[in-house]
């Protein structure tokens, strides 16, 4: 299944074979995506590409300096004399926040709460958001003009991060003729009842997890700012079994940990530039680490 929808999605998107297979493996784990590259790189398309082919609905977000939480989440209008809720876009299956740090910091706070919890709250009422709910991110470099930085509280929700690889010469020929149409590049529905108890059926030995606890050790003892939470612990155990699924399998390994986590610590990194942080991510972190 998944090998047909990763071949649909690359009708369009050229290149970037492993980040369409980790933002899967990331929607398979329920969670969040942040993509992060320059005006003009592809971020877009690359986001509107995935979920298109899903078959799921989803609905675009454009973040400016004057966007409003109400604008994200919805607002109670006053009908019959009586307050009627009117749904706002957040309310789909994924939701892509086009230049997430263009926006307010009131207007990026809108989704801390679904992205956590899966719902939000407007005037003291809590409203389930449909299942299953993600939200694909794009932001531009911080030393582009009119961007603000996002909060850790809101960086910390993101599952993985990543920027677009850079093209061939062969690769940005073939990009140059491609026509785009996403709207035919819809799959079939997924059953995403049976992704769920596929994941829950993973099989994750004690020493996967211990694993992920020495990782842990290492980067406290980097003496560096890298905030490692308790959420992105069970997101690099999440994130291992949707891996695990993409390459067909129903067990987690060490290499699952180590293809997946760079692009999990990348967006925690914030005292490397980011074309550094994985080589960082790699030698400073995963070599240190003795698996004997």
């Amino acid at each position: 299944m998944f090998k047909r929808i990763i071949a649909d999605i690359s009708k369009v998107i050229v290149g970037n074979d492993e980040k369409i297979k980790l933002t899967l493996a990331a929607i398979i784990s329920e969670g969040s995506i942040l993509i992060e590259d320059y005006p003009g790189s592809g971020k877009t398309t690359f986001a509107k590409a995935i979920t298109s082919c899903l078959g799921l609905n989803f609905k675009r977000i454009q973040f400016t300096s004057d966007l409003l939480p109400s604008d994200v989440l919805g607002f109670n209008i006053l009908s019959d004399e009586k307050l009627k809720f009117q749904k706002g876009p957040i309310f789909t299956n994924i939701v892509l926040a086009d230049e997430l740090n263009r926006g307010s910091p009131k207007a990026q706070s809108a989704f801390l709460e679904a992205m956590e919890e899966k719902n939000v709250t407007i005037d003291g009422e809590s409203y389930n958001l449909p299942e299953p709910f993600f939200v694909v991110a794009t932001q531009n470099p911080m030393d582009t003009s009119g961007t603000s930085s996002l909060p850790d509280s809101q960086l910390d929700r993101f599952m993985i991060s990543y920027s677009l690889s850079e093209l061939n010469d062969e690769e940005k020929i073939v990009m140059l003729k491609k026509k785009i149409n996403i709207n035919q590049q819809k799959s079939e529905s997924i059953d995403w009842h049976k992704i769920k108890e596929k994941k829950n059926a993973i099989t994750i030995k004690d020493e996967i997890y211990k694993y992920v606890v020495s990782i842990e050790q290492r980067i406290k003892s980097l003496d560096q700012k890298i905030y490692v939470s308790a959420r992105c612990l069970k997101q690099i155990i999440d994130l291992a079994k949707g891996w695990a699924i993409i390459n067909n399998r129903e067990y987690v390994t060490h290499q699952d940990i180590k293809d997946t986590i760079p692009s999990i610590l990348r967006h925690r990194i914030r005292f490397l530039n980011p074309d550094e942080k994985i080589e960082f991510v790699n030698k400073e972190i995963l070599e240190k680490i003795d698996l004997s």
